[in-house]
């Protein structure tokens, strides 16, 4: 089978003691090692949530408004993302997760630094020029 690039993003639930969020990333890192290779991950923290999102636990449903979130990307073919999509769907300290297919490139973008206060962005222009634009499109 041919190899693709995936990545897997997940929530993991707030329950989850930070001690150990380690093992939980493992048991997805330990399938993806199986048939592929990782090639680059980001550890997951703590975020606030868009919307709440609802899941059973022991019939109970439950609500959350927090989860960590982490991702790795990988290496396999079609049949290893089958099997991580299986480990998640049993995984019972995953929230919600989503395999994509993607390039192996870093393609995460830098967010542009914020303007300071008074700052235009392009071109520079002179009081002058300003003025003289000003001036041509006030109607007397």
């Amino acid at each position: 089978m041919e190899k693709q690039i995936y990545e897997i993003g997940f929530h993991i639930l707030p329950t989850v003691a930070e001690e150990a969020l380690g093992d939980e990333v493992s048991k997805i890192r330990t399938e993806i090692e199986k048939g592929g290779e990782v090639i680059s991950e980001e550890y997951p923290k703590l975020q606030d949530l868009e919307y709440s999102i609802s899941k059973y636990i022991d019939t109970k449903k439950s609500k959350f408004d927090r989860a960590y979130f982490g991702w790795i990307k990988f290496e396999g073919d079609a049949e290893l993302a089958l099997s991580i999509k299986k480990v998640c769907d049993n995984h019972s300290n995953i929230l919600r997760y989503l395999i994509i297919k993607t390039v192996r490139e870093n393609t995460l973008v830098k967010p542009k630094e914020p303007k300071k206060e008074g700052e235009v962005e392009g071109k520079e222009f002179s009081k002058e020029e300003v003025d003289k634009s000003i001036d041509e499109l006030v109607i007397e």
